[in-house]
């Protein structure tokens, strides 16, 4: 899968502490079917670990996905 971020996501993820492997391991889970919410669209949304906290007290960020099933 080919992964895209806009120069808007890159600053607000690099502000929160959202690095690339953080990205990629959130990526991988999608593409094994654990995602959070599927907001229609080809958009879903995905918990997100970010400085330690766990995913329950992380982030949650929105991700396009083309052909998602």
């Amino acid at each position: 899968m080919r992964i895209f971020k806009n120069r808007p996501f890159s600053k607000w993820a690099s502000k929160e502490g959202l690095n690339y492997a953080l990205l990629l391991a959130a990526v991988d889970e999608m593409e094994r079917g654990l995602i959070d919410a599927n907001l229609g669209g080809h958009v879903l949304k995905k918990r997100v670990a970010v400085g330690g906290q766990g995913k329950s007290g992380g982030m949650r960020t929105p991700a396009g996905v083309q052909g998602w099933r």
